[in-house]
């Protein structure tokens, strides 16, 4: 039979546990003892519960639910913003500058964007569109991408495969 453990290490393995902010693992690696140990002070303190962590897991899964909904939003946004700025892209376009020696403001309306303007509102939307694209991919992900991915790999080694069954049968009617 082990010997017991001395009273003043008991009580800090026991305040470990009862602080909850580390895990069952750390505490034993801290006051260098095994798990079990520590799982048996905790069960003889605390009851079989002691590390329960369904509170964790539901925190967890609440927080992945509340980061799901604002990338939801923020895709929204970029949604938007690419919309509005396509819009302008058609709509009447006021340009200013400083003109002159004197760099005396002047501005106009003009019926669309110059070519430039007009190259960076839809250069912008386009980037818009792609956060907004990104963001839809992450929380509709099904794996589509990653066996798509396979896929490849696998017709890619089939093809390879095929090039050295070619090679060697050339090879074959070669050799004498």
């Amino acid at each position: 039979m082990p010997a017991p453990i001395p009273d003043d290490e008991r009580a800090a393995i026991l305040d470990d546990i009862r602080a909850g902010q580390l895990s069952r693992n750390a505490i034993a690696r801290k006051h260098k003892r095994s798990v079990g140990l520590v799982t048996k002070l905790a069960h003889e303190d605390r009851g079989a519960d002691a590390f329960d962590r369904s509170h964790t897991e539901k925190a967890t899964r609440a927080r992945r639910t509340d980061l799901a909904a604002a990338r939801a939003e923020l895709a929204e946004r970029w949604l938007h913003l690419a919309n509005e700025l396509l819009d302008q892209t058609g709509a009447p376009y006021l340009v200013h500058a400083f003109a002159g020696k004197d760099g005396v403001f002047r501005q106009r309306e003009l019926p669309r964007p110059p070519s430039g303007d007009l190259r960076n509102l839809v250069t912008s939307a386009a980037v818009a569109t792609d956060k907004h694209l990104v963001l839809e991919r992450h929380d509709t992900d099904d794996g589509v991408d990653a066996a798509r991915s396979m896929l490849g790999d696998v017709a890619a080694a089939i093809g390879d495969a095929y090039a050295q069954v070619k090679a060697a049968e050339q090879a074959e009617e070669v050799s004498p």
